[in-house]
């Protein structure tokens, strides 16, 4: 099929324009297309479109600056670092996401002891009473101390 508009040279570009009251259909040549004003300066690869995406966002990301160390989110992102403590509360809109990736979470819940801290720190401090006990050979003390442990629940004393 012949362009529309020269009328020499083959149609590459098939143009459909839908208005309310009629359609519009052209075949043109790249030419013709350009003259037109419908075909850009240059087509961009995929791969073209990606990077230039990517420098964007790298552009954007080197704008974010932690105010302590002066690292900048697209550093981060580079290293995999922070640079003080003060980042995190700096990019925290920006590494939510990537945390919850991680963690599964975005809150840190932690552990709890099965005996609890303070009963946890009384058999640690009951056992050390135990072994100056036994080193000092005060027995009939070292089996109140054991009788303790016991009621903790500690059976290997």
């Amino acid at each position: 099929m012949l362009c529309d508009d020269c009328k020499n040279k083959p149609a590459s570009i098939f143009f459909k324009e839908v208005l309310p009251d009629k359609t519009v259909e052209l075949h043109l040549c790249d030419e013709c297309a350009s003259k037109r004003g419908l075909l850009g300066t240059k087509k961009l690869s995929p791969l073209e479109i990606l990077q230039k995406l990517l420098r964007q966002k790298s552009a954007q990301d080197e704008k974010v600056i932690c105010p302590s160390c002066y690292m900048s989110l697209a550093e981060f992102k580079r290293v995999g670092r922070f640079g003080c403590a003060q980042c995190v509360a700096t990019f925290d809109d920006h590494i939510r996401h990537l945390i919850k990736q991680i963690h599964q979470s975005d809150r840190h819940i932690g552990r709890k002891s099965s005996s609890g801290t303070k009963e946890g720190f009384e058999i640690y401090k009951l056992r050390e009473d135990l072994k100056k006990a036994l080193d000092s050979e005060a027995y009939e003390d070292a089996a109140k101390i054991r009788d303790k442990l016991k009621g903790y629940g500690v059976e290997d004393v």
